[in-house]
């Protein structure tokens, strides 16, 4: 039978697709008081928001009579047509999220309008009004948020421990207070204040405010605009890109999302500026008409559609350009100057960003780029425009005439302590590990391997009772017979009825992996200074959730504030990688879900190193030393890939091999 569901199921239903943890609740209310004309607003949980939210804004309030209908399900002030779904310029339009939150907490409000002599105080449990009466209380609204989830036990398990939802509310918290540096945010965690922003509408102010000195010292500003799109905000030099993703943020008409147009234009914009495996870092906003950007696609809003990618592709991609390409000095830039006079740029004290040792020609170039009278970078309308000319061939873009001032940088990196630190003392475990493999006797005859090369592990427990090395049985395994070497990097052997081709480089770059990853132990060493890095939230939370195991590895931190880390000690296998990269790296895994770091680190070093020390093609190896080799692949039958993922062993077959001879049809 078909029935119509009771009205406290389908809103807990519904509730589900808006409100997922504490940290969806703050969102929807934040986003209710920037639609509310606020300039302040101050945000407060307890316990991760789990026990205790509440969000106050000084904004216009809402009537006696109709704060009753805004707990309705799609009552909203923001929208009263379908054809204004074309064109929303607010943060919230759905008319779901006070009937969302309101269904699965205990929730109190108080709000009054400039013009009433009295507020409204309001309660509703579960959905169901307890209390509503007028009262006395300041202009704007506060909303309290009790209990989350009381009425479905079943959700509260999903949430994490209490300082993890509390670290997504404050991610929450930060993109706003970024998208918004007009209002003045305040954000209290258990009773301590962890944010404050200055509301006086300087995008600088709230970037500083919330990633801190470090992360703002090494940005420098965008701004560019064409086609009715507009693009500014800041990026990291490219000196002090980072090793992931996670500090990229878009902010499309004031609303934060994820977009991969904007990333990939992001990225573009760097090419051939940074380093293999970096990422810049940004904090940009898009302004664009409503009308062109559909943000109606999912009900976390943090999504967006765009009605002319390419156009937001091109903006993005010229802003960024333009951005690292000219830095902080603009105007030092003239037409017929082929540098900027590093003088000027190292003493300039207007903006506290690292870097500009950035200088431009004047001439055109083949992307149809050139600097008008206002010292700016501009598209030339005479010169062919086209997308795959653009965005196909940046490597044509004009690079930049650079002239450093050796001293001067120094005195600028110092004056900030930039991104860049010393790496700890260059451990030498692994170096010993490869000595003491290769070490030979003056009476040993091998000249690329040694005995020990051929001695196969075994357990403890085998050690225990003294059992010799397992020796493979003729009827399980048939007796390898070697018979040569072919182009000298193929060892030719005969096994039954079968001809079995053994790639020497590649088996032995697999037993010395093992070896080496048997060998190595995970110890820690302490740094002679500690390094801080900034971070997200998200990777914050991923390194607190994971500390235990993370010391377990030999990693060792320390908690500085909401976004910075310090690293006190360091894995000591780890000596060809900086810190702060390796950190960075450790926290992605986390958010991608991964379990193994220390394999997924350690491995790519031990790749190395086996592959540099193992016998190489086209070398001349012994007959004694290729049959041995290949006896211990063939005793092993977990050796059949290198660590890179190339076969060791291949199989010809008798039978083919007399086919091919027509000695069978």
């Amino acid at each position: 039978m078909i029935k119509l569901l009771d009205k406290s199921v389908y809103e807990l239903i519904a509730a589900g697709e808006v409100i997922e943890r504490p940290s969806s609740v703050i969102k929807e209310l934040i986003e209710n008081a920037v639609d509310a004309g606020a300039t302040r607003i101050t945000v407060e949980i307890k316990n991760g928001g789990i026990t205790y939210m509440r969000v106050t804004d000084n904004g216009c309030g809402m009537s006696f009579e109709e704060v009753p209908t805004a707990f309705l399900r799609h009552a909203t002030s923001k929208l009263s047509a379908a054809e204004e779904l074309d064109s929303i310029s607010t943060l919230g339009f759905r008319g779901e999220a006070l009937a969302s939150v309101a269904a699965v907490s205990r929730t109190e409000v108080l709000t009054k309008r400039q013009s009433d002599s009295l507020g409204a105080a309001y309660h509703i449990e579960g959905g169901e009004e307890t209390l509503h009466e007028q009262t006395g209380c300041p202009d704007g609204t506060t909303i309290i948020m009790r209990d989350l989830f009381f009425n479905t036990p079943a959700r509260l398990k999903f949430l994490k421990k209490d300082s993890a939802e509390g670290n997504y509310v404050q991610s929450v918290v930060d993109k706003l207070a970024l998208s918004y540096p007009d209002i003045a945010f305040s954000f209290i965690r258990d009773g301590k204040t962890v944010l404050v922003t200055s509301g006086d509408g300087k995008l600088y102010s709230a970037v500083y405010s919330v990633f801190g000195k470090q992360f703002a010292a090494a940005l420098t500003d965008v701004e560019y605009e064409q086609n009715h799109v507009k693009v500014s905000g800041y990026v990291t030099t490219p000196y002090a890109c980072r090793g992931n993703r996670q500090m990229q943020y878009f902010f499309v008409n004031g609303r934060w999302v994820r977009n991969t147009t904007c990333m990939a234009a992001l990225e573009e914009g760097y090419k051939n500026s940074v380093m293999v495996g970096k990422f810049p870092a940004c904090v940009l906003k898009i302004d664009m008409p409503p009308s062109d950007v559909d943000v109606n696609v999912s009900p976390s809003k943090t999504e967006v559609r765009f009605a002319n990618e390419k156009a937001i592709f091109e903006t993005v991609f010229l802003a960024v350009k333009n951005g690292i390409l000219n830095g902080e000095n603009k105007k030092e830039i003239t037409i017929g100057s082929k540098a900027a006079k590093n003088d000027e740029i190292y003493n300039n004290k207007t903006s506290p960003q690292i870097s500009n040792i950035y200088g431009k020609s004047a001439s055109a170039d083949s992307a149809g780029f050139f600097f008008n009278e206002k010292k700016e970078t501009v598209f030339d309308e005479n010169t062919e425009n086209t997308y795959e000319k653009a965005f196909k061939n940046t490597e044509d873009m004009p690079a930049a005439n650079i002239k450093t001032d050796r001293n001067a940088v120094s005195a600028r990196m110092d004056s900030y302590k930039a991104v860049y630190k010393p790496q700890p003392p260059k451990n030498i475990f692994i170096q010993e590990i490869i000595d003491n493999e290769q070490e030979k006797t003056e009476t040993e005859e091998y000249n690329f391997i040694n005995q020990s090369s051929f001695i196969k592990a075994v357990s403890k427990e085998e050690k225990n009772l003294q059992i010799a090395d397992p020796i493979v049985e003729e009827k399980y395994k048939p007796h390898l017979k070697y018979i040569g070497e072919l182009f000298k990097t193929y060892i030719v052997c005969e096994c039954g009825d079968n001809l079995i081709l053994i790639d020497k480089h590649a088996a032995h770059e697999r037993l010395r992996f093992e070896a080496l990853k048997s060998e190595l132990k995970s110890t820690s060493q302490l740094l002679t200074e500690g390094i801080t890095v900034t971070l997200s939230m998200e990777e914050v939370t991923a390194l607190s959730d994971n500390l235990d195991y993370l010391e377990n590895m030999g990693l060792d931190l320390s908690f500085k504030s909401d976004t910075e880390v310090e690293i006190l000690g360091f894995p000591s296998a780890i000596t060809d990688k900086a810190p702060e990269d390796i950190l960075l790296k450790i926290a992605e895994i986390l958010i991608n879900g991964g379990d193994d770091i220390e394999g997924e680190l350690f491995d790519n070093i031990l790749h190395s190193v086996a592959c540099k020390g193992a016998i190489k093609a086209n070398h001349i190896t012994s007959d004694k030393e290729l049959e041995q080799l290949a006896k211990r692949v063939w005793e092993d039958s977990a050796i059949r890939y290198c660590p890179h993922g190339r076969p060791i062993i291949t199989t010809l077959s008798k039978y083919n091999i007399e086919r091919n001879f027509g000695r069978i049809q």
